[in-house]
């Protein structure tokens, strides 16, 4: 794909990560297009209410510890110069993961004239879905049994899309 075509698609895959974004939190899912209520949301995704809950957190499946999973996505997120608000989820929360490729997919439209910052910034897509948003989503699908279907399309619809786009950049990008 040329760069001069990029960035409409870097506006939709943008779009794309915010609907995901919004899907993965407890007031988002019910508006989300998977129409999830807060019953069905709790009993997949929270553990502590849901004995077979799959945790939304990244470091439910890594085998580092939380210190230096947490200080890995504070430099991403530092670097590109965000902070954490006091009230917001942890750095580790899949919505925070897919709210920052959001806001990495926005800057490639920012920044496609560019082609020295763009390469950079799709490197650094590519290491932040193979170094974090890929396994935590597939840790979420692993884990996941008998939530409902609205909960289960989510998962594997996100999953399907942050592995493509993983392989997609693999392969873009040196």
């Amino acid at each position: 794909m040329s760069d001069a075509v990029f960035p409409e698609a870097a506006a939709a895959r943008s779009a794309v990560y915010r609907v995901f974004a919004e899907a993965f939190t407890y007031r988002g899912a019910e508006a989300s297009p998977y129409a999830i209520d807060g019953a069905a949301f709790n009993e997949a995704f929270e553990p502590a209410i849901g004995k077979r809950a799959s945790s939304l957190r990244e470091r439910s499946y890594v085998s580092e510890d939380q210190g230096t999973l947490f200080e890995d996505l504070t430099r991403f997120y530092d670097f590109f110069g965000l902070g954490r608000r006091e009230d917001a989820e942890m750095p580790d929360h899949v919505s925070i993961e897919l709210e920052f490729m959001h806001f990495l997919t926005h800057l490639e439209t920012l920044v496609a004239p560019r082609p020295g910052d763009l390469a950079s910034l799709r490197r650094a897509q590519r290491d932040f879905l193979s170094r974090h948003l890929v396994r935590l989503l597939r840790g979420v699908a692993g884990k996941l049994d008998g939530a409902s279907p609205g909960c289960q399309a989510l998962v594997a619809e996100a999953r399907a899309f942050v592995e493509h786009e993983a392989a997609r950049l693999a392969e873009a990008v040196a």
